[in-house]
Parts: C-alpha cells; sequence; structure tokens
C-alpha cells in the first residue's frame, strides 16, 4: 500500500473546489506533474463563479460561461481532460446533503484514488485575507462525501456502486506533511491561472505564486534532518499538503 509521501502519483485523482481557478491556485503544479506521468484527472467545480467580478458588463449568465470557458482553457494548459461543472450559484453554496449526494455521485463515477480538495475550516490567512465561505463549504462537503458516504453501500445505491478514496490531499493548511515538487510545472502553474482573465484582469499571478512556491519548498528543506539528502534539499518550488491516508492496516467500518 502507498505511503503517500512527494514521489507517489496515483493512477487517478477529482480535485473538489468551489471556483474555476480555485485549483490553479492551490495544487495545479501538482496536477501538471500528475497529469504528466499519467494521471487520470477529473476536477470538479461546485459553482460556475458566476457573481465572481466588480464588472457590471457582465450578467450571471454571463459570467458563468465565461468563467467555465477560462476554466477548460486552464485545464488543457494542465492536461486534465475531465470537468465537472455543478452548476450551485457562487457566493451560496453550502455543504447540504444535495451537494454531498452530487459529490458521491462523481467519485463513484469516475474511481479516483485521492481526492484534492480545501481546508474546511480555514477562516483567516493573515491579516489580509478572510476566506471565502464557498471554499470552506466545498471542503466540508468533499470530505463528507469522501468520507464515509461514498463508500457505503447502502448508501444512495443509485449513484453508483461504492468506492473508497485512499487519501484526501488537503491544501491552504498550516498543517502539512507532505511536499510535492513542482519546479518542473511552476511555469504551467501561472500559465494556467493566466488563463482565468476575468479574475487576473491587469495583474500578473507569476511573482505571488513564485514566492508561495518558494516559501513552500523552504518549510520542506527546514523538515529535512540536518545533514541529510534527499529531493527535498533541492526543492525550488512545492506544493504543501496535508494528507490523510484512508487505506492502510485494516480499518472498522465508521471507524
Amino acid at each position: 500500500m502507498p505511503n503517500f509521501d512527494a514521489n507517489y502519483v496515483p493512477k487517478s485523482a477529482m480535485t473538489i473546489f468551489a471556483h474555476p481557478d480555485d485549483a490553479e491556485f492551490g495544487v495545479s503544479g501538482t496536477l501538471a506533474k500528475w497529469a504528466k506521468a499519467g494521471c487520470a484527472i477529473t476536477l470538479v467545480i461546485c459553482t460556475s463563479g458566476n457573481v465572481g467580478t466588480h464588472d457590471t458588463k457582465y450578467t450571471l449568465e454571463t459570467l458563468a460561461k465565461t468563467r467555465e470557458k477560462e476554466q477548460k482553457a486552464a485545464a488543457k494548459v494542465l492536461g486534465v481532460k475531465t470537468l465537472v461543472f455543478l452548476g450551485h450559484d457562487d457566493c451560496q453554496l453550502q455543504p447540504t446533503l444535495d451537494l454531498r449526494r452530487a459529490l458521491v455521485r462523481e467519485i463513484r463515477k469516475h474511481k479516483p484514488e485521492v481526492v484534492l480538495s480545501g481546508q474546511p475550516d480555514g477562516w483567516f490567512y493573515g491579516n489580509e485575507y478572510i476566506n471565502h465561505p464557498d471554499h470552506r463549504a466545498a471542503g466540508v462537503a468533499a470530505l463528507e462525501a469522501v468520507f464515509p458516504c461514498a463508500e457505503m453501500e447502502l448508501l444512495w445505491p443509485e449513484e453508483g456502486p461504492a468506492h473508497k478514496v485512499n487519501a484526501v490531499y488537503i491544501t491552504l493548511t498550516e498543517q502539512v506533511d507532505v511536499w510535492i515538487d513542482i519546479t518542473d510545472t511552476i511555469d504551467l502553474k501561472v500559465e494556467s491561472l493566466r488563463c482565468h482573465a476575468s479574475q487576473m484582469l491587469e495583474w500578473d499571478p507569476d511573482k505571488m505564486i513564485r514566492t508561495w512556491a518558494k516559501e513552500s519548498a523552504k518549510q520542506a528543506r527546514q523538515k529535512t534532518k540536518k545533514g541529510k539528502k534527499d529531493k527535498k534539499a533541492r526543492m525550488k518550488y512545492a506544493e504543501g499538503f496535508r494528507v490523510m491516508r484512508l487505506v492502510g492496516e485494516e480499518q472498522p467500518v465508521e471507524q
């Protein structure tokens, strides 16, 4: 059974985030790396980001179409072929049973080995950013869909055969235990974000993304034991995750 360390590449993976561009900000370096290695990736986007603008030229409908188009372009950059838009309204996402059931349906359909999602209880990042409520709602719904719901045969059997996800990779958390080297895919991460032109406007994400990734790589090196020579020591850019390992030794049902 894999230990889901920095060198692990799943055969299949699914991201569950609230908006177009969320996966690009948080995990796209890893997605591009895994896609290059042959991983089949499904992006699940809970909303189409249909209120994510201050530009009054848009309507709810036209912005949703714009952002879905941008997301498809970003996915192409990353090598991701499968996208699912659940179509909930931006700024109104809630971790309801209906959302959980829809996510269970997608998990059972695509059968990912691992799921990547955001931190469900992340409220504040520094003193300048209050986390978007949709981000938290998507994180809660993702975890509840993964465990226990997707793997329980008697729950919603009409949504497909039960499927067990092996691990969940949580991004944008202070409790990081796995750093993935994205030095070879940092350019694709930046390029994928540039596809979201309605959000980037005149701002270029390159400097900020590289700064974040350098800081993550620095944290990885600091965790390396003194004198130990490994890949962390040579890492320039990284994405950090808290990895919840859901398989291993025999585990009781609904533990």
